[in-house]
């Protein structure tokens, strides 16, 4: 995956689930400036980070939603 296409999945991600970059940003234990590189394509997460990222911008209810029926 290009950067361009990440940062713009990972704005759209975030935006899609009501987090601003300063909410985003704290759930990942990441600065605002570090979250914002991100979505411009400047950097990318390092790869261990990816699945912890997309976990932190989870809401409560979404992983709630996405539970398989028991």
């Amino acid at each position: 995956m290009t950067r361009k296409k990440f940062s713009k999945l990972l704005k759209d991600y975030r935006e899609r689930r009501g987090f601003t970059q300063e909410d985003a940003a704290k759930h990942l234990g990441v600065s605002v400036r570090t979250l914002q590189n991100w979505e411009i394509a400047r950097n990318m997460p390092r790869a261990f980070g990816l699945k912890a990222l997309v976990a932190a911008l989870k809401r409560p209810e979404q992983k709630e939603r996405n539970r398989l029926p028991t």
